[in-house]
């Protein structure tokens, strides 16, 4: 390294750092929430027979544009029935954090979902987690 020019060095260090961070990419601002236990979330004989769910159609919830902009991180826990004929009824946000944040992506998504049919009388009261972590949303842990 030349003595009488470090700047060089420097703004070349600037140049190759500033090439490696993407506006698109996702900046963590804020903790991970601890989640919940979801064995502590059911209730007694609540989505009985739903082991043996089939998925047809999962649609992942988005990650809202908002909360990947400011690097906010959580998690969803949904609540849902599923009617004899597979699709998913009366979907709500059990707990959430943090709250209010993800809870509309994963209603819109969890109200799409398809399973093979079930017969009877469906399945009610089914909990599913939902992780909005590091920017990728997954489904269960």
């Amino acid at each position: 390294m030349s003595a009488g020019r470090p700047w060089i060095v420097l703004l070349t260090a600037l140049l190759v750092l500033g090439g490696c961070a993407s506006k698109a990419g996702f900046r963590l601002n804020h903790d991970y929430p601890a989640p919940p236990s979801i064995k502590r979330l059911t209730e007694p004989g609540a989505c009985r027979g739903g082991e043996a769910l089939a998925a047809r159609s999962l649609i992942l919830p988005k990650y809202p544009r908002f909360a990947k902009r400011q690097g906010r991180q959580g998690w969803v826990v949904a609540q849902l029935d599923v009617l004899p004929n597979g699709q998913t009824s009366n979907v709500a946000v059990k707990q959430s954090a943090p709250e209010g944040i993800f809870d509309r992506s994963a209603i819109k998504a969890v109200q799409q979902w398809q399973f093979a049919p079930v017969g009877g009388a469906g399945l009610s009261n089914c909990l599913v987690f939902i992780d909005y972590r590091l920017g990728q949303v997954r489904i269960g842990r």
